[in-house]
């Protein structure tokens, strides 16, 4: 119990101790005014959009160079039919 008791008087303490009043307003305003805004650059963004731009043309040119060899696997399966002798 001595140290819930310890306890009581470390807050009955901190609660009759005044706290210090002072404004820090001024201070943030002045630096926040004082402070020059930074300049964005578009550069990184731009050309991260332009290479994105090319890979997409190239692999839509690659996909319709390569459609025409793309089979359908129901015609895989009906091709080999006419080589087969029923009669």
């Amino acid at each position: 119990m001595d140290f819930l008791e310890g306890l009581d008087e470390l807050a009955r303490r901190a609660r009759e101790e005044s706290t210090p009043v002072f404004g820090v307003s001024d201070a943030v305003r002045l630096r926040i005014l004082s402070e020059r805004p930074q300049t964005v650059t578009l550069i990184p963004l731009g050309l991260f959009g332009g290479l994105s731009a090319l890979a997409a043309s190239i692999t839509l040119a690659l996909a319709v160079q390569f459609w025409s060899y793309v089979t359908s696997p129901v015609m895989e399966l009906v091709v080999p039919l006419p080589e087969i002798r029923l009669w």
